[in-house]
């Protein structure tokens, strides 16, 4: 998808504007300039959305698939990544109209996010709670701070995902799972979520977090990026592979790689 600015219907951002407090920061990170955080900077209220924050989400979305970016990863200030969407506000739209006016205005930010060239990350610690878990499932990958608690709490609040999550839900666990984890609203452990395959690496400290993220860039803006075009490419076919396979083959990175273990041999 094209890179734009996501705004909500002029009745929805009314009452958005009425609930302040917070900020989604979207900045370029100081160690590895590929890589584009987004921090979720409301720790008094772990971090749940309010209107101005949802607003600023969609105001950030058109920097996601910025050609910068070989990786994005979704954060939170605080105790915790977040919990969900401030309750003031979800009273507020409990209108159906302005209820399914959210769903396409907040899932469209997180297509953006998800359809971004980039390789995306939430990068989970403390609670993730209802609307976060819609974030963290719209993300390529998630790692999880080993005392976190992920819960997908819609049904508790007799509700469904209202933010487009329930697509990536299924395709991340498979429908089973899904299901089971949606009707029961359990609170996992993130030792729990890895097993059912909503997680994909538990971390113990901020260095386990970060060196595991920056791994996944190790080879470079160009070749990072290769590798989610390529599992893109794989639901196009064949033609569509040999493109993203052009894209890298005989470039600098594959060719500089090829040296350095071609010496290696040599040395031995």
């Amino acid at each position: 998808m094209a890179a734009k600015v996501v705004t909500p219907s002029t009745t929805l951002l009314k009452i958005f504007e009425t609930w302040k407090g917070g900020v989604v920061r979207v900045e370029r990170n100081k160690v590895l300039n590929t890589r584009l955080d987004v921090i979720l900077d409301r720790p008094e209220k772990n971090n749940c959305l309010s209107g101005e924050m949802m607003k600023q989400f969609g105001e950030h979305a058109e920097k996601f698939s910025d050609d910068k970016n070989a990786l994005i990863v979704v954060s939170g200030v605080g105790k915790s990544f977040c919990s969900g969407a401030d309750l003031g506000l979800i009273k507020d739209i409990s209108d159906k109209k302005l209820g399914v006016e959210m769903f396409g205005y907040m899932s469209t930010v997180l297509t953006l996010l998800n359809s971004s060239p980039a390789i995306s990350i939430a990068k989970i610690h403390g609670h993730a709670l209802g609307g976060a878990t819609e974030i963290c499932s719209s993300t390529d990958i998630r790692i999880a701070h080993s005392s976190s608690k992920i819960a997908f709490f819609q049904s508790k609040m007799g509700i469904v995902p209202s933010w487009g999550g329930a697509f990536y839900l299924e395709k991340i666990m498979g429908r089973g799972r899904a299901l089971a984890a949606m009707g029961r609203a359990n609170v996992m452990t993130a030792k729990e979520a890895k097993e059912l395959g909503y997680v994909d690496f538990v971390y113990e400290n901020e260095e386990d977090a970060e060196s595991f993220i920056n791994q996944i860039a190790s080879s470079g803006l160009e070749v990072t990026r290769a590798q989610k075009a390529m599992l893109n490419a794989v639901q196009v076919g064949t033609d569509a592979q040999k493109k993203i396979l052009e894209s890298v083959w005989n470039g600098e990175t594959h060719r500089n790689a090829l040296q350095k273990q071609l010496d290696a041999v040599v040395k031995k």
